[in-house]
């Protein structure tokens, strides 16, 4: 990962080991949005954005291309990046690419399948993927290791249209979502989140090596396509840390 940004006072620093190019774009989008550079400015050049943040070229060209894609920027060949018109801005939601982003830069971890197939549908998974119509729905259980010590025990949910896809041989330990919008022919546009406190249940104490009805932190997302359809339902049990951190803004 890129070292941290120098200090500078346009900079919001995070607590999070995000992506260097990524805090230098939200930077870059913040002081856009403050009235820093107007609609039609010329941004500074790479040289000097380099200076500024301490980047080399590479991460301030991604940087701008990321801004490029949201909106907030255009580039004109041979002239530079300009700063585009408020109206041509978007709030897009975490893509899938920085979804896996904070995996890999924030968690550090691997997966281990324990089990998979097809199980009974129950109540709580068809409220969270809406197919209560459907009998069964693929499911994979597992544990994610951070340094080679029990993290989470992981419980994975997709409905049959999507799972009968997915060729099991070819997924590996990294995230899952990347690999299933690869293998399925998906897409995630947004993810939803419910944090609680609870109790180990039988595998996942044991996987864990809590004792039954040990605390720990209960976490389930449900994945939705651009369309608004769920498309796979997480619940996991964090063993006691949830490497999770939120930043609001106004």
């Amino acid at each position: 990962m890129g070292k941290p940004l120098k200090q500078n006072k346009q900079i919001v620093r995070s607590t999070l080991p995000l992506p260097l190019y990524y805090q230098i774009a939200t930077s870059i989008r913040e002081r856009i949005i403050g009235g820093e550079w107007s609609a039609g400015q010329k941004l500074p050049t790479e040289s000097a954005l380099c200076r500024e943040y301490g980047a080399s070229r590479q991460t301030v060209r991604k940087a701008k291309e990321y801004l490029i894609r949201d909106g907030f920027l255009r580039s004109v060949q041979g002239s530079g990046c300009f700063v585009t018109r408020v109206d041509l801005w978007t709030s897009l939601p975490p893509s899938v690419e920085n979804l896996k982003e904070f995996f890999t830069f924030a968690l550090k971890t691997s997966f281990k399948i324990h089990t998979y197939g097809m199980v009974a549908n129950n109540p709580l998974t068809a409220a969270r993927l809406r197919n209560e119509r459907d009998k069964f729905v693929f499911q994979i259980t597992g544990v994610r290791y951070k340094n080679d010590a029990p993290l989470s025990y992981v419980v994975y949910h997709l409905p049959r249209e999507f799972a009968v896809k997915i060729p099991l041989e070819e997924l590996d330990e990294n995230a899952f979502i990347p690999q299933f919008e690869r293998l399925a022919g998906i897409r995630v546009i947004e993810g939803v989140q419910s944090i609680a406190l609870g109790r180990a249940e039988g595998e996942a104490a044991e996987h864990l090596n809590l004792k039954p009805e040990a605390p720990v932190l209960v976490v389930e997302s449900v994945y939705l396509d651009e369309n608004g359809k769920p498309i796979e339902f997480v619940r996991t049990q964090y063993r006691d840390m949830l490497p999770y951190s939120i930043r609001v803004r106004r």
